[in-house]
């Protein structure tokens, strides 16, 4: 212990958290050079959680010590000391002072002013423009950990003992020592609740590698923790590292888990928050505050991921209209500051979620930013299996859940959580354990297509796949209807062509066509062969139609291929629907290219009777054809396809 602390400490026995109260600050204050001048400083104390806004200001007044005579002959007034500035307004603040200058007086008169927050953000805009320093306390030392034991509490604690203790707060340790010699049995009950804690929240400590169906997430997450590694341990440059990335999926597939799963593979902190979290501090300079609160306290824990969820609700100024548009294009010019950084980031890698990557302003998604967009998409079998033994812990290991895990495809990640949860409920409250049956009880039911409506389905699916035989562009990967179906959010569709696109090339306004007789191919059939249609192809907002009416509106309005070359809407946006209420004229061109296209698709349908027909009932056989099949049913029962088989 200084002398100073033995001085003042003779005048007041201080508390255990008094004491190191005072040690953190003092030691916060050696690294601030201007201490040692003679002008006197203007110190920004940030002190997050460590210490009470009263206990720094208590803190504080050992700069006016007798002891400290160097100071005393340089600034012979009082020492201001500005605390809790909390906002109250744009550009006010409410401040606690230990005189009665104000703010600005104290800055105009030769004082030190020493201004304590709870974040930076939270410090007066003048202040922290003009400030010598701006310092983060920090938690105190093992030396002086053991110093407050001896002096406060009377206990010896080895300097051992000491460092373990660095890892609680000030208010456990100050619980700790209020207990005198059971200080040991407070701590271990405080560690007790907080592992308990630690495991609820963390999800039973998920990572990268307990995690299934994660796909092409789980690559660049291995790759960003290797980089890490490298970037730590001073053998790879930041500006090599993944900085960001926009994880995309269904709701409940797991990206918030994914990014905890992925801190811990990295082993770094995850800072989390959402634009929900921002907007309840209050009106948009509260939230502009709030997201820069996130960003300097990501700044602190670095390296670390910093989680942005619901990310999809931030905006995006090329479609935003009406009284709300100026707010949302400052909400996000002040995220994107945030991102790019005047300090820089260095260490944080941003991690946003979302569940409809087209709702997001592009300029989010250049390099520096989020620089990739990566999918997690629904489980498959083999990942609802895994998902299951997950979360069943060992439970059920020698019974075969490949049958269950069938029934569930298509399920979210939270879904089958769930679907174990009640499973685990019914056998508490009969209180044995956990069985098979408590699963297969619960299967969501399903419902079996009648004949006739499966015969449609197949006769629809079909037309798509000879479309696509004859003028897609892309390989023919399935074909596949269901016979059975799930009553369930999640279930998935009734038929479906499953193509891979072809490489990246230059697509003509006849590529484009081609592309549209391919969606509109299943209505042609219907009527071709079934007489009408049925309300499949629409609907929905991935429905048929509604890809069809996307493409020709992008071809008459986006590309050039209609009627003039004007530019009236960026392809892919949302805005397809208002511009063709608004504009008869190009919704009348767009109507007149679907017609054209319908009437094409069905005139190659009738060419094909034969091997629709065929295509159809082998469907109907075996539900699912692998694309080599879909080939060789239509080369042997009609003419010679386009493309090579």
């Amino acid at each position: 212990m200084s002398n100073v602390l033995r001085c003042y400490f003779r005048q007041k026995k201080p508390s255990f958290n008094q004491f190191l109260t005072h040690c953190i600050v003092r030691r916060a204050l050696r690294k601030v050079p201007e201490m040692k001048l003679s002008f006197p400083p203007v110190v920004g104390i940030v002190s997050g959680q460590k210490a009470s806004v009263d206990e720094i200001d208590e803190a504080l007044t050992l700069l006016r010590l007798p002891d400290l005579r160097g100071l005393r002959d340089r600034f012979s007034n009082a020492v201001t000391v500005v605390l809790e500035c909390e906002p109250v307004g744009a550009g006010r603040y409410r401040q606690r002072e230990r005189t009665d200058d104000s703010f600005l007086v104290a800055l105009q008169g030769k004082k030190a002013i020493f201004a304590v927050a709870k974040a930076e953000e939270d410090l007066p805009d003048l202040l922290r423009k003009i400030a010598d320093a701006i310092i983060y306390l920090e938690g105190p030392t093992p030396r002086q950990i053991q110093a407050a034991f001896d002096y406060c509490v009377g206990i010896d604690i080895s300097i051992q003992e000491a460092e373990h203790l660095t890892s609680y707060s000030l208010l456990d340790l100050s619980l700790a020592a209020s207990r005198g010699k059971s200080w040991r049995r407070v701590l271990d009950a405080i560690s007790s609740d907080d592992s308990k804690c630690n495991r609820s929240q963390s999800g039973d400590m998920f990572s990268l590698e307990s995690l299934a169906g994660l796909g092409e997430a789980g690559d660049w997450g291995r790759e960003l923790a290797a980089d890490l590694k490298d970037w730590s341990a001073g053998e790879l440059p930041w500006s090599e590292v993944n900085r960001g990335v926009l994880v995309a999926g269904p709701p409940g597939t797991g990206k918030t888990t994914y990014a905890k799963a992925l801190a811990r593979s990295c082993g770094i902190e995850l800072v989390a928050t959402s634009l929900a979290q921002w907007q309840a501090a209050g009106h948009l300079g509260d939230l502009l505050k709030a997201m820069r609160r996130t960003f300097s306290d990501a700044r602190k824990k670095a390296p670390c991921i910093l989680f942005l969820d619901e990310f999809d609700s931030v905006g995006d100024r090329g479609t935003v209209r009406g009284d709300n548009a100026l707010y949302v294009v400052e909400k996000i010019n002040g995220l994107l500051e945030c991102l790019d950084g005047v300090e820089g980031r260095e260490g944080i890698v941003v991690i946003a979620a979302c569940n409809h990557p087209e709702l997001i302003d592009p300029a989010f998604l250049r390099p520096g930013r989020l620089e990739q967009t990566i999918y997690i998409p629904l489980p498959d079998r083999s990942a609802c299996e895994q998902i299951l033994r997950w979360h069943l812990k060992g439970a059920l290991a020698d019974d075969c859940l490949s049958d269950i895990a069938g029934r569930l495809e298509g399920f979210s990640g939270a879904d089958i959580e769930k679907f174990v949860r009640d499973a685990r409920r019914a056998a508490r409250k009969e209180k044995r354990h956990l069985k098979f049956g408590d699963l297969a009880s619960r299967l969501p039911k399903q419902f079996a297509f009648r004949q006739e409506d499966l015969r449609r389905i197949a006769v629809h699916e079909a037309g798509h796949a000879i479309l696509q035989a004859k003028v897609g562009d892309g390989e023919i990967v399935r074909l596949r209807i269901e016979p059975k179906l799930s009553e369930s959010k999640a279930r998935r569709e009734a038929g479906a062509l499953e193509v891979l696109s072809s490489t990246l090339k230059a697509r003509t306004r006849s590529d484009y066509e081609a592309q549209l007789m391919v969606h509109l191919a299943g209505l042609a059939a219907e009527e071709l062969i079934l007489g009408e249609i049925a309300d499949g192809g629409g609907g929905s907002i991935g429905s048929d139609l509604a890809s069809a009416t996307k493409v020709a509106t992008e071809m008459e309005a986006s590309f050039g291929f209609g009627g003039n070359l004007l530019h009236l809407v960026s392809s892919g946006s949302r805005q397809v629907r208002e511009i063709l209420l608004t504009d008869h004229a190009l919704r009348r061109r767009v109507e007149n290219t679907l017609v054209t296209a319908y009437e094409d698709a069905r005139a190659v349908l009738e060419e094909n009777v034969s091997a629709h027909h065929a295509l159809a009932d082998a469907l109907m056989q075996k539900h699912k054809l692998e694309g080599r099949e879909v080939l060789e049913i239509i080369s042997a029962n009609g003419q010679d396809l386009q493309k090579a088989v």
